[in-house]
């Protein structure tokens, strides 16, 4: 008699969770991360304000292309996505580190099965994937800051494309990296999150996700690391030398600065099925 083993492998999230973080590449090679977000039948991009614009609120190039993983995580085809910054102008929030691109508006499909995207002028769909594209619900998916856990898990994507070295790659870079960590602290009068991943340049802008029992919620944007900042000081000759250190904590702007940003009111909101793209 012989026994069968039957194994029930289970992800730690939703498989279509890790198609939430997209790939922005500018015309000058500069690169950060970002996710599709939904609301008032519109599809937005949402990443942080400063992946966007230099430090005087300069556009950093011309053009972005956008690599959009599809729903199906076993197929490495992805949406390629062409943004004219030319035509296209970002918003960005006033006080806080984030932005957004009104990518294009949702249509319900005719047979009542799902909804399909409109892209605005100036967006081109370069290359379709096989199948659809994946985006944060702003109902279903998102948790404000007032009921984010401290000491919960969250999950952090993104593409830290400043890691590896490039002629001997260790790793895809067209495929996001994540990394597991909790939430260390809530600043209500900031906004903000704190979180015990470590981050890097072009994780900038991904989506960070909590844990909440079979719960995962988008709770904000990650925007910065917390330095550890140590100074040696040579008191005969009055140098200071300071050094800075990756500590492992980072900022994550919350998802209310983001619906701040994009005119979501969380009290008047329609989830959006993910479509076919229109091309």
């Amino acid at each position: 008699m012989f026994k069968v083993i039957i194994h029930n492998f289970m992800r730690s999230i939703p498989e279509d969770n890790l198609a939430f973080p997209t790939l922005l590449t500018f015309n000058n090679g500069y690169s950060g991360s970002g996710f599709l977000l939904s609301g008032n039948d519109k599809i937005y991009l949402i990443t942080a304000k400063h992946v966007l614009f230099d430090q005087g609120m300069n556009i950093w190039g011309q053009q972005i292309t956008l690599l959009v993983p599809t729903k199906d995580i076993n197929d490495d085809s992805k949406y390629t996505i062409s943004i004219n910054l030319q035509i296209i102008s970002p918003a960005y929030h006033s006080t806080a580190d984030v932005a957004s691109i009104e990518l294009g508006k949702t249509v319900a499909n005719p047979d009542g099965n799902g909804s399909y995207l409109i892209f605005n002028e100036g967006i081109v769909v370069v290359r379709p994937g096989n199948t659809p594209m994946v985006w944060v619900g702003s109902k279903s998916g998102v948790k404000l800051l007032r009921d984010v856990l401290v000491s919960n898990d969250v999950f952090l994507y993104g593409y830290p494309t400043s890691l590896g070295i490039k002629d001997m790659p260790q790793f895809d870079y067209s495929k996001p990296l994540l990394r597991k960590g909790i939430i260390a602290s809530v600043n209500q009068t900031q906004g903000t999150i704190i979180i015990d991943c470590p981050v890097y340049y072009g994780n900038s802008g991904g989506p960070v996700i909590e844990v909440d029992g079979s719960s995962h919620k988008v709770i904000g944007v990650v925007v910065q690391l917390i330095p550890f900042v140590e100074q040696w000081v040579n008191t005969k000759n009055k140098l200071v030398n300071e050094e800075w250190a990756n500590s492992g904590y980072s900022v994550v702007v919350s998802m209310d600065k983001v619906f701040e940003l994009v005119g979501i009111q969380a009290d008047k909101l329609n989830d959006i099925s993910s479509p076919l793209v229109a091309v």
